[in-house]
Order: structure tokens, then C-alpha cells, then sequence
């Protein structure tokens, strides 16, 4: 009978196993929409909570949400995929003119002053028949690869379709089932109740931070700074922004990198051909970037993270970077959320098997440790 029951006991964990694979094959292609979809439920879950209180039901409240998602983000991103359509062609169209004409810097500037002798040599620089003809190449090579990367799009548009569906569903019953979900797999989870609680709600934590806290804020401040660059009068602005954001992501850096350059030019330009206007511009372009775009994360930052984990920034650098290098697009989130769990799980670790000696510590269900004796008090 033992043995019976043990050959039993093998051959339905052995179909577990196999069943698991040939699952994990079918859902692989899809991995990134159900990861994309699940971190847009969490992102709007306090909205579907607000919307669950007034409607009492978990299924309109999820459509309800998942529709709005869908406006949130299907409405700016084709009035911005618009934008940048132009701001690039008016991009191209416009360095093109200057390579061809031999001015880089379209700024005539006859004083003998420094300013004016780097701009002319430059200028000169680019008159070279040799880099004018590599400048032309690059931007032929920058074309071709974008009118490839717009035709591999297009072919694809019924593949994105369908995982943009997955996405949409992921969401709604991620809505809807996701508590039901977490409490199914804290039964079958092989670890203890108060280390399961632990890293749900450490991991919670450190992805409230990461998204809320990089992400967030991130697109904040990119906003912002689109916002700047238009009032000042740049010209392809929303690129900007973009390139804002990323950089916003980065610690250490910042989006600094760019509006300063950007005002500095403004100023130089205004300086050299003696407009008062656009050295305004470039001073006020400056001390918006300084006091704005760069200050808006140091107070919207700390209350949106308020209270919870705080993730170390060299986590954050090396999650985006590699993350992009590996899953592509999303793993911008993914790669610092994989690298948040395996902090949580390290956390708890080192808690278990090195604790501080003679430090008292409560656990996740309120019990008071004695380190120092060995022993558990209840309170």
C-alpha cells in the first residue's frame, strides 16, 4: 500500500511538472502583455477599489476601469505618435538643410571672441567634403532604419492587437480574481504564513516605490518638461520630453542633461546674434529647468513613497539598464521589479539567519523577539 501510494504520489507530481512546461511553452509568447497587464492592474487598483465601494460589484468595477485604462492610454498615445511624426520629418528635413549648407550652427558671428571663432571653426569642420558626406550617411542610415522599423510595425499591427487584448484581459481579471488568486497560492506556497505575509507585503512595498516612486514621477517630470521646452519655443519638443524621461529614471543624472544644453544654446544664440529675446528665453529656460523640471521629484517623491520601502538607486540603474537589454521595452519595469523581489527575499533571509544580537524585532503577525535571550514574547 505504501508503496503503491508513493508511486502514486510520484507519478502526479511528475504530471504536475510535465503539465507545468507545456503550460509555461503556451503562455511564453504572451509573457510581457500578462506581465504589462498585471502591473496595470496594480497601478490602478486604487481607482477599482474607489469604484468597487459605489458599485458593489467586482466585474463592472473591473470593465470600468479597463475602459479607462484604455482611454488613458490609447487617446495620448496616438495624439502623440501624431507629434512626433511631424517633429521628426520637420527634425529630419531641417539637419539634412543644415549639413548641405555647411552651417551646423546657423549662427553668423563675425566678433573676434571665442565664442565666435568655435562657432566658425565648426561651421568649417562641417564644410569638410569628407564629414559632410559621413553626416549625410548617418542621416540616410537613421532613415532607413526608421522607415524599416515603421514597416516592421505595420506588418505587425494584427500580432500587437492581439497583445494588446491579452493585455486588456490580464488587466480585468487581474481586477477582479486577483485577491481571490493570491489567497489560492498562499495555500499551495511552500513557505511559512508569516514569510508569505512578509513578502507580500515587503514586495508591495518596494514595487509601490519602484513604479510610483521611479516610474511616476519619471513621467512627471517629462511632462513638465515638454511643457517648458514649448512655452520657451523649442522646436520638437516632445522628443525631448522622451529623452527627459528616461534620463529621469537614471539616479545620479537626472533630466538636467538635457534642458541645460538645451538653455545654454538658447542663450549662446541669443548672445551671439544679439537677440534679447532669446537670451531671456535661454536664462528663463534655465531657472525652469532648475527650479521646476529637476525640484518636482524632491516633493512629489517623498509622498508618493511615504512610509514604504525605499529601493536603493544602484538597484534602480542596473534594473532599467538591464532590464532594456533583456526583455526590451517593458523590462524598463520588469528588470527593477525582478531585482525589488530578490531584495525582499535577501531581507528576509538575512533577517532569519543573522539577526542583530539583543535588538528586539516584531514580526509580521505582532509578535515581540527577544534576540538576545532566544526566546518569543506575546504581547
Amino acid at each position: 500500500m505504501l508503496k503503491e501510494g508513493s508511486t502514486s504520489k510520484y507519478f502526479f507530481l511528475g504530471l504536475i511538472a510535465v503539465i507545468s512546461l507545456v503550460g509555461i511553452i503556451i503562455i511564453f509568447p504572451f509573457i510581457t502583455s500578462i506581465i504589462a497587464g498585471a502591473i496595470l492592474a496594480f497601478l490602478f487598483h486604487p481607482f477599482y477599489n474607489w469604484m468597487l465601494k459605489r458599485l458593489k460589484s467586482r466585474g463592472v468595477a473591473a470593465f470600468i476601469t479597463a475602459v479607462i485604462i484604455i482611454l488613458l492610454v490609447a487617446v495620448p498615445t496616438v495624439l502623440i505618435i501624431n507629434n512626433l511624426t511631424k517633429e521628426s520629418r520637420y527634425l529630419y528635413i531641417r539637419t539634412k538643410q543644415l549639413v548641405f549648407s555647411g552651417q551646423i550652427i546657423e549662427t553668423p558671428c563675425y566678433d573676434d571672441t571665442f565664442l565666435c571663432r568655435t562657432i566658425t571653426d565648426a561651421n568649417s569642420l562641417f564644410r569638410e567634403p569628407a564629414i559632410k558626406n559621413y553626416a549625410v550617411n548617418l542621416l540616410n542610415d537613421i532613415l532607413t532604419f526608421v522607415t524599416k522599423k515603421v514597416s516592421d510595425l505595420i506588418i505587425s499591427l494584427p500580432k500587437i492587437a492581439v497583445y494588446l487584448m491579452v493585455v486588456l484581459f490580464t488587466t480585468y481579471y487581474t481586477l477582479k480574481d486577483g485577491e481571490e488568486l493570491l489567497r489560492r497560492a498562499e495555500k499551495v506556497a511552500p513557505l511559512k504564513v508569516h514569510h508569505q505575509e512578509q513578502i507580500l507585503k515587503q514586495f508591495g512595498d518596494v514595487t509601490h516605490a519602484v513604479i510610483y516612486g521611479s516610474f511616476v514621477v519619471a513621467l512627471v517630470q517629462g511632462a513638465f518638461g515638454a511643457l517648458g521646452f514649448w512655452l520657451f519655443g523649442i522646436h520638437s519638443f516632445l522628443w525631448w520630453a522622451i529623452i527627459m524621461t528616461f534620463f529621469a529614471l537614471i539616479p545620479f543624472i537626472g533630466t538636467w542633461v538635457v534642458w541645460f544644453p538645451a538653455s545654454l544654446y538658447m542663450g549662446l544664440t541669443g548672445y551671439v546674434q544679439g537677440e534679447s529675446g532669446m537670451i531671456w528665453r535661454g536664462i528663463g529656460l534655465f531657472f525652469y529647468g532648475l527650479l521646476i523640471i529637476s525640484t518636482i521629484d524632491n516633493i512629489i517623491k517623498p509622498v508618493i513613497v511615504a512610509g514604504r520601502a525605499r529601493v536603493h538607486p544602484l538597484l534602480i540603474l542596473i534594473g532599467i539598464l538591464g532590464g532594456l537589454f533583456t526583455f526590451g521595452l517593458i523590462g524598463l519595469i520588469l528588470g527593477p521589479l525582478i531585482l525589488a523581489l530578490l531584495q525582499t527575499l535577501l531581507e528576509i533571509y538575512e533577517r532569519e539567519r543573522s539577526p542583530h544580537i539583543g535588538e528586539p524585532e516584531v514580526d509580521i503577525l505582532g509578535h515581540l523577539h527577544n534576540r538576545k535571550h532566544g526566546r518569543r514574547d506575546l504581547k
